[in-house]
């Protein structure tokens, strides 16, 4: 019975109570935009300005979403500031600018600082004008100290709110609505580190973890928008690639948004490439590269493209206006050096460097200003160079160490032959320039950004490892010379024959041509008579041997820093780096499945030591275990020997073949699930990242390219060692100078130091110009960027804007339904009248038509009086042609009389000629023309 009262109480709670006919005609009018219709209502009092329909939207909200700009006007001023801020957001969200400018300009978004200055001014008015100023003056004190805290909180809540319209401004990308919030003062501040422990973050946490998140988000959201990135930073090639790297971190912290922080990394990333595809020219291009900090004449070679590098940001390095700039440096001055992009041609070049690249070096040596140091200081040519010094290293240590091993034995020798000093001396050299030159390069980088780079790491080792070794090699036969100085050794050479030893056997020498080494073996045909007894310490001529190991591994591993010039072998290099960092990644699940079966079977088999040779302790157990893993194993491996004697205190022969049954399981299921299961599995894994690499091959290649690069492009000595270690004349020149200034006056000095002072000036001067050029270029650029990404937004929308509009046109349509019936009796009315406008329209034609005829007679009249006028015209003509033939007989006549000397009748003539013609021309001839 009670059921069905809860149920309606349940409902009237989650149900906003359903709107009357006017209520619902004003909603709709707001949407439709019928102003007048609006302005009645709410001048009536009938409606509420502030009203909701089911969804929550209020009136203001509809017309700010339908776009009626002068209605969203009135509307303000008669809703209240909670409308007014819900507007604002409905506005932002619908982008509409104009309405965002409107709502912005209403007063609960102003400071109210204005209003304070306002009430001091008061305040002193009126203690000057009032008698009792002292108590006024106390009033307004205390007026004005609560004025003072609402200020303060009503501050807070404006940017608060000023705040949340940004950030959904910010989200949306709308250039325009972001600037007309940031003008109010608005910013968004970066949110605190994840592991924040400040008060305001746990109280955040502690009242509510979800909407602590979400605020978060959208905070992220809002910096990673390319609107505000564009209108805050002043790099915002820099400001996206820290936040890229920031998303990244994020990524691994956060991992329940992963994906949010993966579209945001993917945002950021697109907004560098959309700047870099607004560049139209390579000077803009280089602009955008350099650093702001940076001058013309710095050493850095992009530093932007450098923190890229570093950060990893590969779309962007590898962007074709990017590799445009970075191999026009490249190749710069040898155009024909794009042939090294073929490894072929670069396999056949190392040889002709190896012999011509050592004479050019000498000369740059000798004469750094001739056109060598052009040739060789470019950044192609340096890294053949590097190439062809490093290969011609690598030969000449193996042929020092494996070849001709016995040349560091010589140096024991009271006789060694010249060659072995020059040979060792000539490692010694390469070594230490190499050394030289790694440590220029830690000097320029700094420690962090040096150990970054896993090639750097394998040069600092391979060079100690070496380094290391052949010290131990030169070192190792001098102390022992020294040592056999003071021990006399006696050794039977042949048969009865004894020699005194004070040198090293190696060099002495038997017979004829004879040493204690065979030819054919190069193995000592005696014992040595030295031995080194003290087993607890290293063998120094064993640890020579293992590091030279080591280091010759990494120093042939080394050469693969030249794949990335070829696409296939850099993509190669790439694939390899990037699986055996998964192999890496499983390589804990295999570690953990080790021990577990290793100490399984150790412990199963711990009574039967002396029955197994295999699983012989917890050590002996682990290495079987390895190599069944990679393929060694036996099936019959935990087997056991039953006459061998057993350590168990029951000693029960029966457990035998249990203990064979039990080993044989766990031993089976360690080969499933390590051979068959973790090997597929990793097999799957890197089969995965191949892939990856494969689908992004030019991006993941064109990065390791230009890493490698880069290593060229930026400023360093262009000849490669040993070469590097022996100072040219330019250097010598460049040392005396220092020490020459050394020596001169305080006057000198003083005039030098001000010399510097106004070099540095210019210099500053120059770079201010660079700094304000390439902020010019970032401006045009946005400039360009926000005009491409609102026309990309405009086309989008047209889809997006399609079931509003059909919503609109639905709601249009019921509208005029209503109105139908309306024009229905109007056109009824219409039809009454129609009648008698036919009857007039009768008696209007029989009057055309009564003038018509009227018209038809004046027209005959008119013709009739036309042949009228034509015949006078004609006898007019015919009299005026008789008169002036009168006249041209009179003129004869005349002519005769003159020539008779009777001027009287000629002049009597001649006034009669007059009068003639008068009487011709007379004739009106224009009357029809």
């Amino acid at each position: 019975m009670n059921k069905k009262p809860k149920l309606i109480n349940i409902l009237s709670e989650r149900l906003r109570p359903s709107l009357v006919d006017v209520e619902r005609k004003y909603l709709e009018s707001c949407e439709l935009g019928d102003e007048d219709f609006v302005r009645n209502l709410l001048n009536s009092g009938r409606v509420s300005p502030d009203l909701e329909d089911t969804q929550g939207r209020t009136a203001l909200d509809l017309a700010i979403a339908s776009g009626h700009v002068s209605l969203v006007e009135f509307l303000v001023g008669k809703v209240g500031p909670k409308v007014i801020h819900q507007g604002l957001l409905c506005a932002v969200e619908n982008d509409r600018e104009e309405i965002c400018q409107i709502l912005l300009e209403n007063s609960i978004y102003q400071s109210p600082l204005q209003s304070k200055d306002n009430a001091n001014e008061y305040s002193s008015i009126e203690g000057i004008t009032n008698p009792n100023s002292d108590k006024m003056s106390e009033i307004f004190e205390d007026d004005l100290s609560a004025r003072s805290k609402l200020t303060q909180v009503s501050e807070i809540s404006v940017n608060k709110m000023l705040k949340e319209a940004l950030i959904k401004a910010a989200i949306r990308n709308n250039f325009q609505i972001v600037q007309m919030i940031m003008m109010k003062g608005a910013s968004v501040d970066i949110p605190h580190d994840y592991f924040c422990s400040c008060h305001e973050c746990i109280e955040e946490q502690r009242r509510d973890y979800m909407v602590f998140c979400n605020r978060r988000l959208d905070t992220f959201r809002a910096l990673a928008s390319p609107a505000y990135i564009s209108l805050t930073e002043e790099d915002p090639v820099m400001a996206s690639f820290y936040l890229s790297k920031k998303f990244k971190q994020l990524q691994v912290m956060e991992t329940e948004y992963k994906s949010t922080y993966e579209e945001l990394d993917a945002q950021v990333q697109e907004f560098t490439l959309d700047l870099l595809n607004q560049c139209r020219t390579s000077g803009e291009v280089q602009s955008l590269l350099d650093s702001p900090e940076t001058e013309k004449s710095s050493s850095d070679s992009f530093p932007i493209l450098q923190v890229a590098l570093r950060m990893e940001q590969k779309r962007f390095v590898s962007h074709p206006k990017c590799q445009a700039q970075v191999s026009a440096v490249w190749f710069s001055g040898l155009k024909g050096m794009r042939h090294l992009n073929r490894f072929e041609f670069l396999l056949l070049s190392i040889p002709v460097g190896m012999l011509l690249l050592p004479i050019l070096s000498l000369v740059f040596i000798l004469a750094p200003w001739s056109k060598v140091t052009l040739l060789l200081n470019t950044p192609s040519t340096r890294f053949l160079s590097y190439t062809c010094s490093y290969i011609s290293f690598l030969c000449l240590i193996v042929l020092g160490k494996i070849q001709f091993s016995n040349m560091w034995v010589s140096l024991g020798c009271e006789e060694t032959n010249p060659v072995s000093y020059v040979f060792i001396v000539i490692i010694f050299m390469w070594i230490i320039g190499w050394i030289w030159e790694e440590m220029k390069q830690l000097f320029d980088q700094g420690a962090a950004d040096y150990f970054r780079s896993v090639w750097n790491v394998i040069d600092f080792l391979m060079l100690t490892f070496l380094l290391t070794s052949f010290t131990l090699d030169a070192v190792i036969p001098l102390r022992l010379r020294s040592a056999l100085a003071y021990h006399q050794l006696n050794y039977n050479v042949s048969a009865g024959k004894e020699i005194t030893i004070n040198q090293l056997l190696f060099c002495y020498e038997v017979e004829e041509g004879k040493s204690y080494f065979s030819v054919e073996h190069q193995c000592p045909t005696a014992t040595v008579g030295v031995e080194w007894t003290p087993t607890w310490v290293p063998d120094p001529e064993l640890i020579a041997d293992i590091m030279f190991s080591a280091g010759i591994i990494l120093s042939i591993a080394r050469i693969s820093f030249i794949m990335p010039a070829n696409e296939t072998f850099g993509t190669m290099l790439v694939s390899f780096r990037r699986t055996f960092g998964d192999l890496v990644k499983l390589l804990a699940m295999f570690v953990l499945i080790l021990l577990s079966f290793s100490c399984g079977l150790a412990a199963l088999y711990a009574a039967h030591v002396c029955q197994t040779p295999h699983f012989q302790g917890f050590s002996g157990v682990f290495f079987v275990l390895i190599w069944s893993l990679l393929g060694f194993g036996e099936g019959n491996t935990p087997e056991l020997n039953q006459s061998a004697p057993m350590s168990s205190i029951t000693n029960n022969p029966s457990r035998i073949a249990l203990t064979e049954w039990f080993g044989k399981a766990i031993y089976g299921v360690y080969v499933f699930a390590a051979s068959v299961v973790l090997m597929n599995l990793l097999i799957a894994v890197m089969s995965n990242t191949f892939q990856e690499v494969q689908d992004e091959r030019d991006i993941e290649w064109k990065f390791a390219r230009t890493e490698l690069w880069m290593t060229f492009i930026e400023p360093g000595c262009p000849v490669a060692p040993p070469f590097n270690i022996i100072p040219t004349a330019q250097t010598i020149c460049k040392a005396w100078r220092k020490i020459w200034s050394l020596c001169v006056c305080c006057r000198k000095r003083k005039l030098k130091i001000n010399k510097k002072s106004k070099k540095l000036d210019e210099e500053m001067t120059i770079s201010s110009s660079y700094t304000n050029s390439r902020q010019s270029v970032i401006c045009a650029l946005i400039q360009r960027y926000i005009v491409h990404a609102s026309r990309e937004k405009m086309e989008g929308d047209e889809d997006a804007s399609e079931d509003r509009i059909r919503r609109l046109i639905e709601l249009t349509g019921s509208r005029l339904e209503k109105r139908l019936d309306e024009i229905t009796g109007h056109v009824q009315h219409v039809d009454d009248h129609v009648s008698h406008v036919d009857k007039g329209e009768r008696d209007i034609q029989q009057l055309q038509r009564e003038e018509m005829k009227r018209t038809d007679l004046l027209l005959k009249a008119q013709d009739e009086y036309k042949e009228i006028l034509l015949k006078k015209w004609e006898e007019w003509q015919r009299f005026r042609e008789q008169r002036l033939q009168e006249v041209k007989s009179m003129r004869e006549q005349r002519e005769r009389l003159l020539q008779q000397r009777m001027f009287e009748e000629a002049r009597r003539l001649e006034e009669a000629i007059s009068d003639t013609l008068e009487e011709a021309n007379y004739i009106p001839r224009t009357t029809l023309r």
